[in-house]
């Protein structure tokens, strides 16, 4: 009987865990504060030691979404020097 004990109390400890919320990657684009958080947990926070499967279904959005936010940026910095080199003329 207390042979069971313990690996039962270990499975109730491990099965009462909340499972963590992944915020979608247009959800972290919409909300930069987020993703400056996000950002944080994955690259150096309590994600950052996963195993490389577990920190991909974790930090997937993420890494997506941060390359949406450069390109926006990089696309938005192309847009105002080319509306500015037509001003010019």
């Amino acid at each position: 009987m207390r042979k069971l004990l313990v690996p039962t109390a270990l499975l109730v400890v491990c099965g009462c865990q909340p499972a963590v919320k992944v915020p979608t990657a247009e959800a972290l684009v919409g909300n930069r504060q987020l993703l400056a958080e996000w950002q944080t947990k994955c690259n150096t926070g309590e994600y950052s030691q996963l195993a490389a499967a577990a920190k991909t279904d974790l930090c997937s959005t993420t890494q997506d979404a941060s390359v949406t936010v450069v390109q926006m940026r990089a696309g938005k910095n192309d847009s105002d020097f080319f509306g500015n080199m037509s001003k010019r003329k």
